[in-house]
């Protein structure tokens, strides 16, 4: 599974390096003021009050760099009184010089005493700053996630039973695995331990979330913060993974299984499912017959292993079954999509992980009216595969060419396992209160919020003197938010400031001017139009951004 690991680490860092490498650069900046630190400790000068900037980029800022602190708040006030106890500064002096279980357990102690609650992501964010031995995914449960996957697929050893089930001691175990495989690659600088550090949380991030653990999403956000881009590169990233590892040489590719469309007010079931439409007949008159719409033919690509598994009348269930199983039903099984499959060396694996992913991509799916787009499909988005399968509206109309599942009781529809869903959506579009309640539970929420950090990396690589554009939006994206008129949802995407055609000969103050002129107030003005504040918020918000 040696290969298998570089593999992945080739796709989510070496590929991924546009995308990473300002965390990166601020991963290393942080842990470099805290060697300062503990250059300054082991010369018998203690932390103090003095000290409170650091201390808050460690203990209580969103994102220090190094990890966002999620759900978990530390307050001004608990804040104050950490840095003001002596205790609470002697255990992180002490875990700051020697990052070890029994100081990490210690400082854990201590934080709890002094803090009156426990907060296990900000302690562990404290230790991934102070040492690389633990990666940077501070939140056990999603640590716990990743680290099970790799124990399942065989990536890495069973975590011996006798060691601590805890997060630092089970983090230790997996950076030492990870670095014991790249000791050529940190030897000849090809990578370093921040990255490998990093490589843990986007394994997460692309393997378990969200693919792995819900089949139907919902990016939603601000507009111009790359919604759909992002769909499409993550969706690339997890195919490229499958390919790799089940069908190195066939002839799949990204681009054949994968369908993007555009919701809209006017889409309709018959155009999502199923219709009738006027078709001309061979005598050139119009005649009404069923016609399947996009996601049903999109379904049809997709289910076509299931379709034949569910044809033998084995009573076996789909999500279970090897090929080793099937190889006696080779024969039964004669389609050029199969011939892959019975080729992979490790018949135990699954034929349902075997299959390829296939990924169905909404944009703007708030645009249209939901209920009536899915329709029954409500049902088969819930319960997937052929034991999921429904009658459709016009199942009686459903022809060996038009339907998909035949039985005894007619052609059924279903939802294929292997097909991923995602919708996206701006949230100032349209209310997200177009999903009922009954919908909304079947889609996992992933919020897609302006990012800076790419901004910045990028705005570096094109003309490093418009970098100071990423702060200066970072900035009007704080004060909207604090606008009660406003707030979240209507944030600047970084996409704005990606692509700017202006010359590079411009200073940033000229280009500053140019982006606010011809994107960013337009877009407010609609944003505040018939508010009665547009020019006040307007100014005030020019005067955040700079111009």
């Amino acid at each position: 599974m040696k290969s298998r690991l570089k593999n992945l680490y080739n796709y989510l860092i070496e590929n991924n390096k546009h995308n990473i490498d300002g965390w990166h650069e601020a991963y290393r900046e942080f842990c470099g003021k805290v060697g300062q630190i503990r250059e300054r400790i082991n010369e018998g000068e203690g932390l103090s009050q003095n000290d409170e900037e650091f201390l808050k980029q460690l203990l209580y800022e969103k994102n220090n760099g190094i990890a966002s602190r999620g759900q978990s708040v530390l307050s001004d006030e608990n804040f104050q009184l950490f840095i003001k106890n002596e205790d609470f500064l002697f255990a992180l002096e002490k875990f700051i010089l020697d990052p070890n279980k029994e100081t990490f357990r210690n400082f854990g102690d201590v934080w709890s005493a002094q803090g009156k609650t426990n907060n296990p992501v900000l302690v562990n964010r404290v230790a991934a700053a102070c040492t690389l031995e633990v990666s940077t995914t501070v939140d056990s449960g999603k640590f716990n996630q990743i680290f099970s996957w790799l124990i399942n697929e065989g990536i890495i050893p069973e975590y011996p039973p006798d060691e601590d089930p805890d997060w630092f001691s089970k983090n230790n175990y997996l950076l030492k695995f990870i670095k014991d495989e790249f000791v050529d690659e940190l030897r000849s600088q090809k990578t370093d331990e921040f990255y490998l550090s990093m490589f843990v949380w986007l394994l997460y991030e692309n393997l378990l979330s969200p693919f792995s653990l819900k089949k139907q999403i919902v990016k939603y956000g601000a507009p111009g913060t790359g919604k759909t881009y992002q769909a499409r590169q993550q969706t690339s990233l997890l195919f490229d993974i499958w390919k790799e590892e089940f069908a190195p040489s066939s002839n799949f590719t990204h681009e054949s299984q994968i369908e993007l469309i555009q919701f809209h007010t006017s889409f309709s079931y018959e155009d999502f499912m199923e219709g009738l439409r006027p078709i001309l007949d061979s005598n050139g008159v119009a005649q009404l017959t069923l016609q399947n719409g996009i996601f049903k033919e999109f379904c049809l690509k997709a289910g076509k292993w299931e379709i034949d598994f569910y044809g033998l009348g084995l009573k076996k269930d789909w999500g279970k079954i090897t090929i080793a199983e099937l190889l006696d039903y080779k024969e039964e099984l004669p389609g050029t999509h199969w011939e892959y499959i019975f080729e992979i060396s490790d018949s135990s694996r699954l034929v349902s992980d075997a299959v390829p992913p296939f990924f169905f991509i909404i944009d703007e799916v708030n645009r249209a009216e939901l209920s009536r787009v899915f329709g029954e499909l409500m049902y088969c988005l819930e319960y997937r595969g052929v034991k999921g399968s429904v009658k459709t509206q016009y199942a009686n109309l459903n022809t060996k060419q038009t339907g998909m599942l035949p039985t005894d009781q007619g052609h059924r529809f279903f939802i294929p396992t292997n097909l991923y869903l995602i919708g996206t959506m701006n949230t100032v579009d349209r209310s997200v209160e177009i999903f009922d309640f009954a919908l909304r539970r079947r889609f996992r929420w992933e919020e897609v919020p302006p990012d800076t950090a790419l901004l910045r990396y990028h705005l570096n690589q094109y003309c490093k003197s418009w970098a100071p554009l990423a702060d200066n939006l970072e900035q009007l994206n704080t004060e909207i938010t604090k606008e009660p008129l406003l707030g979240s949802d209507y944030q600047i995407g970084h996409a704005y400031l990606m692509n700017l055609e202006y010359s590079r000969s411009l200073t940033v103050v000229e280009v500053r001017q140019r982006v606010w002129d011809d994107c960013i107030r337009p877009l407010l003005q609609e944003y505040l139009r018939g508010t009665g504040k547009e020019d006040q918020l307007i100014g005030s918000f020019g005067n955040v951004f700079g111009v």
